[in-house]
C-alpha cells in the first residue's frame, strides 16, 4: 500500500511539473485566447496579427509595431488592417510616445472620416491628451483642439475645452486660460462643466494678480467673479473654497483701503483719510483692518480733526 501511494505521489509530481513546462510562456489575449508565441506560425496575415498582439503583451513594442505596419501595407482595406492601425496607436501609447499615438489615431480617422468608430477613437485621443498634459501642455492642447474640430457638439468636446483651459493654466498663461474657460460657458452652456468654469475664470484672474503684484483692479474683478459663481451655484461643490478665497481677497482690499487712509493722514488730509477708514469698516467688517480703521476714526473725532 505504501509503495502504491509513493508511486502515485511520484506520478502526480511528474504530471504537475510537466504541465508547468508545457504552459510556460503561454499568453492570454482577447483576440487569440491562450497561445504559445514560440509555437505560433506566421504564414498568414491573421497569424502575423496574433503574433504581433502577443509581442505587445510581452512588451516587445517596436517589433509589434513593425508587424502591424506590414499587415496594413499588405492588406490595406481590411478589418485586420483597421485593427492593426488601432494597435499601433495603442502600442505607442503604452511606451509613452503620445505624439505618434495621436498621429496613428488621426491616420485611422483620415482614412475613413465617417467611421462608425469615431466616438471610440476620439475617446482614445482624449486619453492621449490627458497623459500628454504631464510633460507637454502645448502638444496636449493640439490634441484637444483636434477633438473639438472633429466633433464640436459632443460631450467629449466640452471635456476637451476644459482641458485646454487647464493646459494654459499649467503654462501660467492665465489670460488664455480665462478665455478658454469662457469658451466652455459660451459654447457648451448646458454642460456640467459650466459651474466649474465659472469658478475658474475669477481664479485665473487671482492667479494673474500673483504675477502682476498689487493689481487691485484685477483683484476686485476676481472677487466679483467669485460672487457670480456663488449667486449661480448656491449649493455648488466649490462654495466653501469660494467663500475662503473671497475672505482672503477682502483682507487684501481692506488693507489697501486702510493704507490709503494712512497715506492721507500723513499728507495732513484727515477729511480724505476718514473716507477710506469708513469704507473699510463698511465693506470689510470681518477683517482685522476694520478694527484698526475704527480706532483711527475714533482718534480723529477725539482730536477734532473731523466732525
Amino acid at each position: 500500500m505504501k509503495k502504491q501511494l509513493l508511486l502515485f505521489f511520484v506520478l502526480m509530481v511528474f504530471i504537475f511539473n510537466g504541465s508547468k513546462v508545457s504552459f510556460a510562456g503561454w499568453v492570454w489575449t482577447g483576440e487569440t485566447s491562450w497561445i504559445d508565441p514560440e509555437q505560433l506560425t506566421r504564414d498568414t496575415t491573421d497569424q502575423r496579427f496574433k503574433y504581433a498582439v502577443t509581442l505587445m503583451i510581452e512588451r516587445e513594442y517596436l517589433s509589434a509595431i513593425d508587424i502591424f505596419k506590414s499587415i496594413i501595407k499588405d492588406i490595406p482595406d481590411t478589418e485586420l488592417a483597421e485593427e492593426s492601425q488601432l494597435n499601433i496607436a495603442k502600442t505607442y501609447f503604452l511606451i509613452g510616445d503620445y505624439k505618434n499615438s495621436f498621429r496613428a489615431y488621426e491616420q485611422f480617422i483620415e482614412k475613413d472620416p465617417t467611421t462608425r468608430r469615431l466616438s471610440e477613437i476620439l475617446e482614445k485621443e482624449f486619453n492621449v491628451g490627458v497623459s500628454q498634459m504631464e510633460r507637454n501642455e502645448n502638444g496636449a492642447i493640439r490634441v484637444f483642439e483636434r477633438i473639438i474640430e472633429r466633433n464640436p457638439l459632443s460631450f467629449i468636446a466640452a471635456d476637451s475645452q476644459v482641458k485646454i483651459a487647464e493646459c494654459y493654466y499649467q503654462l501660467r498663461q492665465f489670460d488664455q486660460a480665462e478665455d478658454s474657460f469662457m469658451s466652455v460657458m459660451e459654447n457648451y452652456p448646458n454642460s456640467e462643466w459650466v459651474p466649474y468654469a465659472q469658478f475658474r475664470i475669477p481664479y485665473c484672474k487671482l492667479s494673474n494678480i500673483r504675477v502682476q503684484e498689487r493689481n487691485y483692479d484685477l483683484l476686485t474683478k476676481s472677487r466679483d467673479g467669485f460672487e457670480i459663481y456663488l449667486a449661480n451655484n448656491p449649493q455648488g461643490a466649490l462654495v466653501g473654497a469660494t467663500n475662503e478665497i473671497i475672505s482672503e481677497i477682502d483682507i487684501k482690499l481692506a488693507e489697501r483701503e486702510y493704507e490709503t487712509g494712512i497715506f492721507y493722514l500723513r499728507k495732513k488730509r484727515p477729511d480724505a483719510g476718514i473716507i477710506y477708514f469708513e469704507s473699510v469698516t463698511k465693506n470689510y467688517p470681518n477683517t482685522e483692518w476694520a478694527s484698526l480703521a475704527e480706532e483711527k476714526i475714533k482718534m480723529l473725532k477725539k482730536i477734532g480733526a473731523i466732525k
